[in-house]
């Protein structure tokens, strides 16, 4: 079985300016640097024979090439119930177009875009469950936790060094305790 999505992967130093936004921030899973990407389509899991249908329906994907500015700083969820740190992007559109056309070439093999509006990001962090609610429930209702506040007003305003996309990657993701391990195992267009 695999676990599988479509993503843009990150140069190493856009890597590296955003694991130093880490702090120490209660019920924060902070992404490694191998962890940090943008999602563009998740597959979900399947089994190991679907895979080069996958591979067909992305063979010959062109990407118009662009930059992508990573800018801006976010929360998933409330402030009471925290789920994601991200930051996001400034070429939303071009990212969007990606978004749509993987979800069009991936509709023959019954993948459906996920039942939300698409918001391109890269998340920093994920919010333990039940721990972190009951924190912030001990916290003004109407802000996140104190740590939260300072970090988000910190960084707000957040703007990295654009830098070429000219393909799309897809991935294979394993969960490990320690959290998930991404691996590329395709290129589009082919490198």
């Amino acid at each position: 079985m695999l676990r599988l999505f479509v993503g843009l992967e990150l140069p190493d130093a856009i890597k590296h300016s955003l694991v130093a936004i880490r702090s120490n921030l209660k019920g924060a899973r902070w992404q490694t640097t191998d962890q940090l990407h943008l999602t563009l389509c998740f597959i979900g899991n399947l089994d190991d024979d679907h895979l080069p249908a996958i591979y067909d329906a992305l063979h010959g994907l062109t990407v118009t090439p662009f930059t992508l500015t990573v800018e801006g700083i976010g929360l998933f969820g409330s402030s009471q119930h925290p789920k994601n740190l991200w930051v996001g992007v400034r070429e939303e559109a071009a990212v969007a177009t990606l978004h749509d056309e993987l979800h069009r070439r991936l509709a023959p093999l019954d993948i459906e875009p996920q039942g939300r509006a698409y918001h391109p990001h890269i998340t920093l962090a994920r919010f333990r469950g039940r721990r972190t609610r009951q924190y912030a429930a001990r916290q003004d209702k109407r802000e996140p936790p104190s740590g939260l506040r300072e970090l988000l007003q910190q960084h707000q305003g957040l703007s990295l060094p654009p830098f070429g996309v000219d393909h799309v990657s897809l991935f294979s993701s394993t969960r490990r305790p320690e959290g998930s391990h991404y691996q590329v195992i395709g290129r589009f267009p082919a490198d």
